[in-house]
């Protein structure tokens, strides 16, 4: 909360105030001493008992004395004790416990608390003395302060001036509000104007604020008035320092107009606004300078604009650059392609070939399931990485270099007056609409031709892995790391059913909540692959108007430690005398198929520590396969 400066002056004369009041109290008691008052009534209580006492002590007459003593102890209950002695030190009368409660003061002064008053006959000899003990006054320092009259006086006195003195300044000087001075009619017009316009006089006060400079500024009209112009947090526009002459400073110094000054505000919320600033000083007919009328034109949005067209022709200029490169490395990729796939035709009979030659090696030798993985796997994902060829042809062959070829030759004949072109020329105003379809078609043509791109180096290092992890399998052991469930799954279903509206299946995903966990991500995908891959082809297989695949993840309830893959078609479904001999090698229903994905996959599952099963209702009903592995959280294993 910020204190105005009318408050300040207020507590600056409520302190003033009291400070005098406290000076004329040391001077002449202008309240009276309370303590002093209450020892003054003590003493007088105490000389007017030893007089009454000297009587009758004169005349022997102690009962009586001993009697006035009791009855003034019960009607003022301040009294402790009191005791009369005479002048040996004997105890004549007493009352209370006069001996505990007495202390006795030094010499024959008396104290607050306690108090003696000699005691003499007419003849003014000395008979004893009487003392009187008085009862505490047990007030802490907290108590005395708030009950003290004195210490109220002030309070009331502060509370009371501040409010009279902020009231009675408030309404003073708001007859001395400088903007007072300025016609309601003038201040309507210059609020109306969309440029901010200020007002200071020679010693840089602000005397008018327009609306327009208040909203830029983002301060009220009041808190401006009265404060220095310079004090806002102005910097140079060329650099990042402070300004150190302002131009409404050098033109009331050189009473001569400053124009077209570019200065930076900073603003207390953060971030800056740029003004262009124009001054011109204000002058009498004796031609001296009484102030300044300054006007801001904010250019923050049009810098910005301007800015932005820039950067964009930067940006547009390097993109047909690369556009023009990459089309030129597509071109090369996609003739290489061409030439791999044809290879890579020619060369499928060999790999059968070699496929059933390391199925009959590994047999012998006790290899066949890490060797028909691999092949079987990389087919897989040689299937996909076509898939993602034909996606990069199609997306080449948009005809949209052209187009910015064009728009780049028309900015290079409209480059002197590159501003008016796209202001005024009717082609002009539709290029940056046009530019913007065009970004959008590039950045859309971009992203997908660089998500394939991604995709085709993951399938080519997928496919190094696949080998990599078989090989490490046989020598080393396995190699686990962090994987999100979710992305394994999503990983496998690009993999092996890229496109599943082209085969009219529809996909249903059923995700629960499940920690990342520690696992072979290459190996789970082998298996997640091929099961989805088997999936797919079964329903290819088995003609229906709508096919779907639901793929699950979750925690089932028979196995509390293990997460779940779950994959569950509508295809043609497994005999039931079949289910057993379903993971064997060398068993297929399919007459393209050679029985060792299914196998290799099982394999795998149990080298994870999981298990992989398949059910199935019977023929026509589709299939249902599981892959539960140990749920080894990775944060845990962190």
């Amino acid at each position: 909360m910020r204190v105005t400066p009318l408050v300040w002056v207020s507590f600056g004369l409520v302190s003033l105030t009291i400070s005098v009041m406290m000076a004329g109290d040391s001077l002449v008691d202008l309240v009276p001493n309370h303590e002093r008052q209450v020892f003054e009534y003590r003493r007088d209580l105490a000389e007017s008992l030893a007089v009454q006492y000297s009587a009758l002590a004169e005349r022997d007459q102690i009962e009586t004395m001993k009697f006035a003593m009791e009855t003034l102890a019960k009607r003022i209950p301040d009294i402790l004790s009191l005791a009369l002695l005479q002048k040996s030190g004997t105890v004549v009368a007493q009352v209370g416990d006069h001996a505990r409660v007495w202390v006795q003061p030094p010499g024959e002064e008396s104290t607050f608390d306690f108090l003696q008053v000699p005691i003499f006959f007419s003849d003014d000899q000395r008979w004893g003395v009487l003392q009187v003990a008085f009862r505490q006054a047990n007030v802490s320092g907290l108590q005395w302060f708030l009950t003290d009259p004195w210490v109220r006086f002030l309070a009331f006195v502060s509370v009371a001036g501040f409010a009279g003195y902020l009231l009675f300044l408030k309404r003073t000087l708001r007859q001395l509000d400088p903007s007072g001075i300025i016609p309601t009619r003038v201040k309507a017009a210059l609020d109306a104007l969309t440029q901010g316009v200020v007002m200071v006089d020679t010693r840089d006060f602000i005397v008018l604020a327009n609306d327009a400079f208040c909203h830029a500024v983002g301060k009220s009209v009041t808190s401006l008035i009265g404060s220095e112009l310079s004090t806002l947090s102005w910097r140079s526009a060329a650099s990042s320092a402070t300004v150190l002459a302002h131009p409404w400073t050098e033109a009331i110094t050189d009473k001569q107009p400053q124009a077209g000054t570019p200065l930076l505000l900073d603003l207390p919320e953060g971030g800056s606004r740029k003004f262009i600033v124009n001054t011109v000083p204000i002058m009498d007919d004796a031609s001296t300078v009484r102030g300044a009328l300054v006007s801001f034109h904010d250019v923050t949005e049009l810098d910005r604009t301007n800015s932005q067209l820039q950067e964009a022709n930067s940006e547009l200029e390097v993109s047909r650059v690369q556009i023009l490169e990459k089309n030129e490395e597509l071109e090369t990729t996609n003739t290489s392609l061409h030439v791999e796939m044809n290879e890579r035709k020619k060369a499928q009979a060999e790999r059968e070939e070699l496929h059933q030659q390391l199925v009959l090696a590994s047999r012998q030798a006790g290899m066949a399931d890490v060797a028909s993985s691999v092949l079987h796997n990389v087919g897989n994902v040689l299937n996909s990485i076509n898939v993602s060829t034909d996606i990069l042809l199609k997306t080449l062959k948009k005809p949209l270099v052209g187009d910015v070829c064009q728009i780049a030759s028309m900015f290079h004949e409209h480059q002197d007056n590159l501003q008016a072109f796209l202001t005024q020329d009717p082609k002009g105003k539709q290029i940056p609409s046009y530019l913007g379809m065009v970004a959008e078609s590039l950045s859309g043509s971009h992203q997908t031709i660089q998500s394939e791109i991604d995709s085709l180096v993951k399938k080519v290092d997928h496919i190094k892995q696949v080998i990599l992890s078989q090989q490490d399998i046989a020598h080393a052991g396995e190699v686990r790391e962090a994987a999100a469930v979710e992305d394994l799954m999503e990983q496998a279903l690009m993999m092996g059913m890229p496109e599943p509206g082209k085969y009219g299946i529809r996909v249903v995903r059923e995700y629960a909540h499940v920690p990342a966990i520690m696992t072979d991500r290459h190996h789970v995908l082998q298996i997640l692959v091929n099961v989805i891959t088997n999936a797919k082809n079964a329903m290819v297989e088995y003609p229906s108007n709508s096919h779907c695949l639901t793929v699950r993840i979750g925690v089932p309830a028979d196995r509390k430690g293990s997460v779940r893959f779950e994959v569950t078609d509508t295809g043609g479904g497994i005999k039931t005398e079949n289910l057993p001999r379903l993971f064997a090698q060398g068993f297929t229903t399919r007459k393209t198929g050679h029985g060792l994905g299914l196998h290799s996959a099982a394999i795998s599952a149990r080298n994870l520590g999981g298990v992989l099963q398949a059910q199935s209702a019977g023929e026509g009903r589709g299939a249902s396969f599981t892959l539960d592995l140990p749920l080894t959280l990775a944060e845990a294993a962190a």
